[in-house]
């Protein structure tokens, strides 16, 4: 038998076994399905707790190689007077164990299905269709594995839409991703070109858009553990005919642990420099973090903000505020720990940082004043300031670009000014230590007493030297 006869008898046979496999993964499929979306609705209402979000099979075809389903989605309003989201997604299925888009492809591992979904016309979506002229504006295609693995892709498309005087063009995106039938996992990376937003005074342009994200499902309580990652590559706004404000190398990292002493939280932002009319400004960084956080008490915050921040409607806002209040004092149980562990400012001649960190405690109750409410709530504080003088002059100095119109001169002489007027009044109100060209503070507060670069004073006298404290003519400079 020739090369060809022998091609031929192996594409019959592989013809042969994915028609007899696809057979049988067309009679399951249904029930598979059903059981999918089960447990799609357990962990919808575990992650937003409290409200009507539901996926439900509404039509099913089933095939020899192929199968049709058509899911809805249903949200409920946040606000009453709205109508619910009221979403469909047609989904058409081709059964394994190696589907005929994968066999084109020259895929040849088998799998289960492959799905090819995409977001319905409908009237929720009307104008989401207007912006994808007619195009369904999200497609998802996924490759089911025997061992309930799920890899695939996604892909928004090119959007353009113009209305009340705005204008908003998408570039579309795509990514990849990895999980599972029970949602035990997500792992995505994707990638945008541009968004431009034009309207009658103003323009943001964000460019360059990364996302990586690589979650675990902690099983005990819900929790999705593991490491986030955002980058923009610039982000520029324009308003009226004032010059660009440019925030290149944008970054932003979080990470979430669960150990025995509780959830670890991290989160870290970046702004690589900060332009404006083309003229650098400097750099920022931001860094926090979260310890000792009750994982129960957290996962059931969290599933609240999940619902917030969807704009979710509760069932019972008043079971729901009651919830709140009963998971938050769990929270404090724990003494957690909150710190900005590094906020810094960098520009052409000096860099500021400062730090902060709060243990928290749980109050005896939340109705009590504020006052008193605070002194329980903060268990311990320290913070430390380290203020760069030439940082301060370079941050007066760039009035001259703000206002074009101003002295250059009389400029540089208010810089170096407000610098040594600052630090005088540091030095005057004990409130910092100067140290060749830094400003250096730190406070430590823990039981009714701060300790101000060594020295003690109570809380009273402290808040009271707060109170005196006014704007002055030191301050009036850098207006």
């Amino acid at each position: 038998m020739n090369k060809t006869g022998i091609a031929a008898v192996t594409l019959g046979i592989l013809a042969v076994a994915g028609t007899g496999g696809g057979w049988y993964t067309g009679s399951q499929l249904e029930s598979v399905l059903q059981d999918s979306i089960r447990k799609g609705n357990e962990q919808l209402a575990a992650q937003f707790p409290n409200t009507d979000v539901a996926l439900e099979l509404v039509a099913f075809e089933r095939g020899i190689l192929s199968s049709t389903a058509r899911y809805r989605l249903i949200m409920q309003a946040a606000s009453g007077d709205e109508p619910a989201l009221d979403l469909f997604i047609g989904d058409r299925i081709e059964h394994g164990p190696i589907p005929v888009s994968r066999l084109l492809s020259l895929q040849w591992m088998p799998v289960m299905a492959t799905s090819h979904a995409v977001l319905e016309p409908s009237e929720t979506m009307s104008e989401l269709f207007v912006a994808s002229a007619g195009q369904s504006p999200l497609t998802i295609t996924s490759n089911i594995g025997y061992g309930n693995g799920i890899t695939g892709d996604l892909h928004v498309v090119p959007m353009t839409l113009s209305e009340s005087g705005s204008h908003m063009t998408f570039s579309g995106l795509d990514a990849d991703f990895e999980t599972d039938t029970t949602g035990s996992k997500v792992v995505l990376s994707g990638r945008f070109d541009s968004l431009q937003i034009d309207g009658e005074d103003a323009s943001v342009s964000l460019v360059g858009g990364g996302f990586q994200l690589d979650r675990q499902r902690d099983d005990s309580f819900g929790l999705y553990l593991g490491d986030g990652h955002l980058t923009l590559d610039s982000l520029a706004v324009e308003v009226a005919d004032k010059p660009a404000l440019v925030l290149r190398d944008i970054v932003q990292s979080d990470t979430t642990t669960l150990g025995a002493d509780g959830v670890k939280g991290a989160l870290d932002y970046q702004v690589g420099s900060v332009n404006y009319d083309g003229n650098s400004l400097g750099s920022v960084r931001m860094d926090w973090s979260l310890g000792r956080l009750d994982p129960q008490a957290t996962a059931a915050l969290m599933g609240m903000y999940n619902t917030l921040s969807m704009g979710l409607e509760p069932d019972d806002p008043e079971a729901l505020k009651q919830q709140f209040a009963a998971a938050l004092q769990q929270l404090l149980k724990g003494k957690p720990r909150l710190a900005l562990d590094n906020f810094s400012i960098r520009t052409a001649n000096g860099e500021s940082r400062f730090t902060l960190g709060v243990d928290l405690h749980s109050p005896d109750s939340f109705d009590q004043p504020p006052a008193l409410l605070a002194q329980q709530l903060v268990g311990g504080l320290d913070a430390n300031l380290v203020l760069s003088k030439p940082m301060l002059s370079d941050m007066v100095r760039y009035k001259a670009l703000f206002q074009p119109e101003a002295d250059a001169a009389a400029v540089e002489q208010e810089a170096v000014m407000a610098a040594e007027m600052v630090a005088g009044m540091a030095e005057m109100m004990q409130l910092g230590i100067l140290e060749g060209d830094n400003i250096l503070s730190n406070l430590r507060y823990a039981d009714g007493m701060i300790n101000l670069n060594g020295q003690n004073i109570e809380l009273e006298d402290f808040v009271g030297l707060l109170t005196m404290m006014s704007p002055g003519p030191a301050l009036g400079a850098l207006e």
